[in-house]
């Protein structure tokens, strides 16, 4: 059996406790608050953690099968977030393929050109591909002036098929994507490829900033570009993970891209999600990194900004009917939803005695909780951190399960409305208190109302590209909810090996 490969650094994260306790240990996170039983075994090693722990240089005498579990469980750590994964500092740079489609603009292409030019990744180790799309102004010209290997399509595939063109004439380890509207930062490749030194990534997606500033449209779309993915790392992996990366700043493995056959070339929106999707079917993971910046000339004219918003919901259709397994899921939690009822009773019939009521199920609900912690870790806890978290938590959920509703239903919303305006205080705090968690979240440098008309009108056009893709393919997919039941333990159980169950048996 091939061993696997432990390469790479975990490091503790911040706010992280480690308690040793009679025979086991417990982890404590502060933020959001949370506890895992282990062994002691795991608990070592998340001490060695503190300074940077490279598990390659303890596993020579591991069994295969125990690097396997012992993989398995670090990953489960990141996920979690008690711990992080960095690449080691090798040195060792892969050499890197860089495809950019192109089609009429000359001018972008040109400033495109100039930042991959002044990388600090060595020269000798990437190339520039440039797939003209049959482009009809003097986009070609300009890209031979740059000594780069140009494709030109005999006819206008689309971004897709140009993509695929550059792979199959690409030399390169890993190929990187860049659009033609994207200026790279000079630590573009330094900076994801090295997440590639652990082989069970596929693909590294990195971050997405706003070329254009100045407008108020241009900072709503600063902050809430659907290209921009955020600034926590992420990982995918399963096939009924809905997670991708855009590929205007997306790095994979030429072999799982070939793999997986390239970009589906019959789809102009939305291929980046379906190859993303069809990676991790066939067993690949997946990884965000919100490092590798690059900025994005995003369309800053009103009705091609959301005209697009609109193609993304009409994609949706399509995604869905492509992936079975892709689901939209929930964590069914009994208390919070007794908690959103309760608050939506409230505003419905504009009584106050919901307000004491909500109370009195969150503080239930602690209560139950620090009971099954505290029987679980067998150590007291704080109730306040308790009561924190479960706030948390419900907020989180039910903010989840708001936006979802404004997302794809605010014009139904807004119908019924009309029709029974006893609904309206419900539906305006609603709306409010979901485009209010965004506005604190990504902090856009606006005032909130302009970002809140922004904010409505994006769901707008979204939902409505929605319904129309789910009438043009007699399929309603995208609308259905999974509801899922989580466990109600605060340990996390591994396999038993030679390097020992790491996690306590729930």
């Amino acid at each position: 059996m091939t061993r696997p490969d432990m390469r790479g650094l975990y490091c503790l994260a911040s706010g992280i406790r480690l308690i040793p306790q009679n025979g086991y240990g417990v982890i404590l996170k502060d933020d959001p608050f949370r506890a895992f039983r282990v062994n002691l075994g795991a608990l070592r090693l998340l001490e060695k953690c503190r300074a940077g722990f490279s598990p390659e240089s303890e596993a020579q005498s591991w069994s295969p099968d125990s690097i396997k579990a012992a993989l398995a469980v670090f990953d489960r750590f990141v996920e979690t977030g008690v711990l992080e994964w960095k690449p080691s500092e090798s040195g060792v740079l892969p050499f890197v393929s860089i495809v950019i489609p192109v089609y009429n603009r000359a001018d972008d292409i040109r400033s495109c050109l100039e930042s991959l030019l002044a990388l600090d990744y060595p020269t000798s180790q990437f190339e520039i591909i440039v797939v003209d799309d049959k482009s009809s102004d003097k986009t070609a010209n300009v890209v031979k002036s740059y000594g780069v290997k140009l494709i030109v399509q005999l006819k206008n595939l689309g971004q897709s098929a140009a993509r695929n063109a550059g792979v199959l004439a690409s030399k390169g380890e890993i190929i990187a994507f860049i659009d033609s509207d994207c200026i790279a930062g000079p630590c573009w490749l330094s900076e994801l490829v090295p997440y590639f030194e652990d082989p069970r990534n596929a693909l590294v997606g990195g971050y997405v900033d706003s070329y254009y500033r100045e407008t108020w449209l241009d900072r709503y779309e600063e902050a809430n570009s659907p290209l921009n993915m955020g600034q926590k790392f992420i990982m995918g992996f399963g096939p009924q993970s809905d997670f991708y990366v855009p590929t205007c700043n997306m790095l994979v493995r030429r072999g799982a891209y070939l793999k997986v056959r390239g970009l589906d070339e019959t789809m102009r929106v939305g291929e980046d999600v379906d190859l993303c999707w069809r990676l991790k079917e066939n067993g690949f993971r997946l990884v965000y990194v919100p490092k590798g910046r690059i900025e994005h000339k995003h369309r800053n004219r009103f009705l091609e900004t959301f005209g697009r918003r609109f193609d993304y919901g009409a994609s949706e259709p399509v995604l869905y009917s492509k992936h079975k397994d892709v689901e939209k899921r929930f964590p069914w939690q009994p208390a919070c939803m007794a908690l959103l009822f309760t608050c939506l009773f409230g505003l419905l019939w504009r009584n106050i005695i919901a307000l004491p009521l909500a109370t009195a199920i969150l503080v239930a609900d602690s209560f139950l909780k620090k009971a099954r912690y505290e029987k679980q870790i067998g150590m007291p806890l704080p109730f306040k951190y308790i009561l924190k978290a479960t706030a948390e938590k419900h907020f989180n959920l039910i903010f989840y399960l708001t936006h979802h509703v404004i997302r794809y239903y605010l014009l139904l919303i807004t119908v019924v409305v009309v029709m029974c305006p006893s609904l309206l205080p419900a539906a305006v705090t609603a709306i409010v208190f979901t485009s209010l968690v965004e506005f604190i979240r990504k902090k856009p440098r606006l005032l909130f109302p302009v970002f809140f008309f922004y904010f409505v009108i994006e769901q707008a056009y979204y939902q409505t590209g929605v319904f129309v893709g789910c009438l043009k393919r007699k399929s309603f997919r995208p609308y259905k909810l999974n509801f899922m039941r989580t466990r109600k333990v605060t340990t996390l159980a591994g396999s038993s090996s030679r390097t020992g169950s790491l996690y306590e048996k729930a």
